[in-house]
C-alpha cells in the first residue's frame, strides 16, 4: 500500500509541468507501465509516440526507478516506443513488441501509392494511430511498423490500399537505407529558421517560410510554424520532404557581419 501511494505521488510530479491535457494522458498511460516495471521487474512498453513527445517522456523519466530505450523498429525511425526496463537491466531493442508487415504492389498497374494512402488505409481497418509506427516507402512496397498483437490482423485484413491491391506479410528484419549525411559550414544572416533551412538546403526563403507556415517544419520534432523561430546549437531541425539539418557549432561572425555556423544535413 505505501509502495503503490509513492508510485501515485511520483507520477503527479513527473506530470506537474505538463499542461496540454491529452500529453497529460498519454505520458499519464505511460507512466503507469514504467510504474508496473519497477514494482514487477518485467519490462513494459509504452504505445507509439511522436519524437518530441517520446524524447519529452524519456526526459521526464530520467531518475525513476527503471530504465528507459527509445525505439521505433529502426535506426531513423520518427515515431517511438519508450521502453521501461528494470534498473539492473539496460534494455534490448530485440525486446520491443514491434512487427514489419511489408506491403507490396504491382507499379505497373497502379500510380505510386504515398505515406498518407497507406496509413489511411490501415488505420480503416479499425487500427488507432498510436498502435502504428513509421511507414517506410521504397520501390512498390511499404514496410509498416506496427504493435505485435495487430501485426496478424493487419495481414488477414489489408487487401487494398486506396483502390490498389495489396499483398501484405510479417517479415523478420528490416534495415533502412542510410541517410546521406553532409556536413559543411554556411553564413546565414540570422539564426532563424527560416534562414538556417534555406542556406542548408538551397532552398528559397520563401519557399521555407510557406513550408514552415504550412507545418512541415520541426525543432526537436517539435512542430513549428513561426519563421522566426531562433535555432540554437545541438538543435535538430526537420522539414519534412526535404531532410533535417543539425546545428553543430555556432562558429561566430564573417566580416560582412553574418553567422557562420557548422551543420550536419541529412537526405
Amino acid at each position: 500500500y505505501i509502495w503503490i501511494i509513492f508510485l501515485m505521488a511520483s507520477k503527479k510530479d513527473l506530470l506537474k509541468s505538463i499542461s496540454d491535457e491529452d500529453e497529460r494522458k498519454i505520458f499519464a498511460k505511460a507512466l503507469d507501465k514504467g510504474n508496473l516495471c519497477a514494482k514487477i521487474n518485467v519490462p513494459q512498453f509504452s504505445d507509439f509516440m511522436d519524437p518530441y513527445k517520446a524524447h519529452k517522456l524519456e526526459e521526464i523519466c530520467r531518475g525513476c526507478e527503471f530504465n528507459t530505450v527509445l525505439c521505433g523498429g529502426y535506426g531513423d525511425a520518427e515515431r517511438l516506443k519508450l521502453g521501461f526496463f528494470p534498473y539492473y537491466d539496460e534494455g534490448e531493442y530485440s525486446s520491443f513488441p514491434i512487427s514489419y508487415v511489408e506491403v507490396t504492389y504491382n507499379g505497373k498497374y497502379s500510380k505510386t501509392l504515398t505515406h498518407r494512402e497507406f496509413l489511411g488505409s490501415v488505420l480503416g481497418l479499425g487500427i488507432t494511430r498510436d498502435k502504428v509506427g513509421d511507414i517506410y516507402i521504397q520501390n512498390e512496397k511499404a514496410v509498416i511498423m506496427v504493435d505485435d498483437d495487430i501485426a496478424d490482423y493487419i495481414v488477414s485484413n489489408l487487401e487494398r490500399v486506396s483502390h490498389t491491391k495489396v499483398n501484405a506479410k510479417i517479415i523478420d528484419h528490416f534495415e533502412s537505407t542510410h541517410s546521406e549525411v553532409n556536413e559543411k559550414k554556411i553564413t546565414v544572416a540570422s539564426l532563424r529558421i527560416d534562414a538556417i533551412l534555406s542556406g542548408a538546403l538551397n532552398i528559397s526563403r520563401g519557399k521555407v517560410s510557406d513550408l514552415i507556415k504550412g507545418e512541415k517544419a520541426f525543432v526537436n520534432w517539435k512542430q513549428i510554424t513561426s519563421v522566426s523561430e531562433n535555432i540554437k546549437d545541438g538543435d535538430m531541425i526537420t522539414l519534412r520532404g526535404f531532410g533535417r539539418v543539425k546545428v553543430i557549432e555556432t562558429l561566430g561572425k564573417t566580416k560582412k557581419d553574418r553567422f557562420l555556423i557548422d551543420i550536419e544535413v541529412y537526405k
